[in-house]
């Protein structure tokens, strides 16, 4: 990539400027003046304008007192307003390479970044726009911006405009995230696409979140466009309990957001889904080298073993018969909730859908059964919600006998009748583990009255 460096910054340059101005009176002073006093009082102006110019050489690290444009949390608008960051992120997979997390507009073709680098001033390169493909035809976009930052630069904050002027005032600056060294803090982390619409069923996030404690998760990332007062509670409790991160999530304030994962002639929407393959690319990047494993799911949906009872056992046993395998996809299977007579709640006062269901839909070839994923996340660059799209090592489906995404959801296929539903009580191996966590966090945030 083509690249130049700038002056350090524009204070800097006038200081040095202010300095020689300063330099240049004191010189005309000596010639223009013989008196011991008055060549006394340049000596020493002299000195000072000397030191001065040392202090202005000395290289120093940009701090975030330097960068009052330092900005934090996703989406963040670009001057084109087509463009709207994410966040960056190293990736040591390829030397230097910055990796920018963005939504753009089919129509945005040129980006740049700029590093502000510790001792060598500002740079600037052309970052290479690689879309996510899957994008289901909306006019906006995810992307990753590639940026490759200079070897000796050593860029602790950057800048990303829509143009190539030298003048980058306005533009926000962004901390680059630093890549963790040392062991993985969890062996499972699970990401959520964004809550929305209000969303209300804290019952369901209470129990799911217990079970991916209960299957091996140490950290749960929710991304959250809007939920209700129940669910806001629920959020903090697992925060305070250091389980879950939350992600705010205000796509909709700049975009025309859509329910529909897929564009269709006149929807007068912009992106789908909430930006749902965004937030998953983020959250694969924000765990990547700090979790073994990343399991990509929506909160009313498990992936359950069969031959074993937790994430761990089932991981190894497929690392073994998949070797080489970085994806792990497993099979869609739907527990209506709305089927009368199934399922066991004794929280009947918590709003929201128990999981403990025990009744499914049947399978067959005709039904289209979207699979879910668990993800080494180094080895995968970009995804979308059902496959990856870019990555190293294989794909994998995973047969039903080693386990399944359980799917808890509310609305149910209607060419099934209650007769057709196949009594399944798999969920029902974790009910001596998981009622009584679920029990203990309800009493605490819903006490009945």
């Amino acid at each position: 990539m083509m690249g130049r460096q700038l002056a350090v910054s524009g204070a800097t340059v006038l200081t040095r400027r202010r300095a020689l101005c300063m330099l240049e009176v004191s010189v005309h002073m000596m010639k223009t003046t013989c008196t011991l006093r008055h060549l006394f009082t340049a000596c020493n102006l002299l000195v000072f304008i000397f030191l001065l110019l040392l202090y202005i050489r000395q290289p120093r690290e940009s701090t975030v007192s330097h960068f009052p444009n330092v900005v934090n949390g996703p989406f963040i608008a670009l001057a084109d307003n087509k463009t709207f960051i994410i966040s960056p992120y190293s990736d040591p997979r390829r030397s230097n390479l910055i990796r920018v997390l963005a939504i753009v507009h089919k129509t945005v073709q040129n980006l740049y970044c700029w590093f502000y680098c510790k001792k060598n001033g500002y740079f600037r390169v052309r970052a290479n726009i690689d879309i996510v493909k899957d994008r289901f035809g909306f006019p906006y976009e995810t992307a990753d911006l590639l940026c490759e930052s200079p070897p000796s630069c050593d860029s602790v904050y950057m800048s990303i405009d829509t143009n190539e002027s030298e003048d980058i005032r306005e533009a926000p600056v962004f901390q680059i995230p630093q890549v963790p060294v040392g062991s993985f803090s969890a062996k499972f982390s699970v990401c959520i696409s964004a809550f929305y619409g209000q969303y209300n069923n804290p019952l369901q996030v209470i129990q799911a979140i217990e079970m991916y404690k209960i299957l091996g998760a140490s950290r749960v990332t929710i991304y959250n466009n809007s939920c209700h007062d129940n669910v806001d509670k629920v959020l903090r409790h697992y925060i305070e309990e250091g389980v879950v991160d939350v992600i705010p999530w205000p796509i909709d304030t700049f975009l025309r957001t859509s329910k529909k994962w897929k564009y269709v002639e006149g929807l007068d929407s912009e992106i789908g889904y909430y930006g749902q393959t965004a937030s998953l690319n983020d959250c694969i990047y924000r765990n990547m080298y700090t979790s073994e494993f990343v399991v990509l799911i929506d909160i009313d949906e498990i992936i359950l073993p069969v031959k074993h009872l937790d994430w761990s056992s089932l991981m190894r046993s497929l690392q073994e018969r998949y070797p080489g395998a970085s994806v792990f996809r497993f099979e869609n299977h739907a527990f209506p909730s709305s089927f009368k007579g199934t399922g066991f709640n004794p929280w009947k006062h918590v709003p929201g859908t128990t999981i403990l269901q025990h009744y499914r839909e049947p399978s067959d070839k005709e039904s289209i059964k979207p699979r879910k994923m668990i993800i080494n996340p180094r080895k995968v660059f970009q995804t979308s919600v059902h496959s990856v799209l870019k990555g190293e090592g294989y794909s994998v489906d995973i047969p039903r006998q080693y386990g399944f995404l359980f799917h808890c959801k509310q609305k149910r296929n209607k060419k099934y009748s209650d007769t057709d539903l196949i009594k399944d009580e798999i969920i029902w191996r974790y009910n001596m583990s998981l009622v009584p966590k679920v029990d203990g966090v309800i009493q605490k945030l819903f006490p009945r009255h």
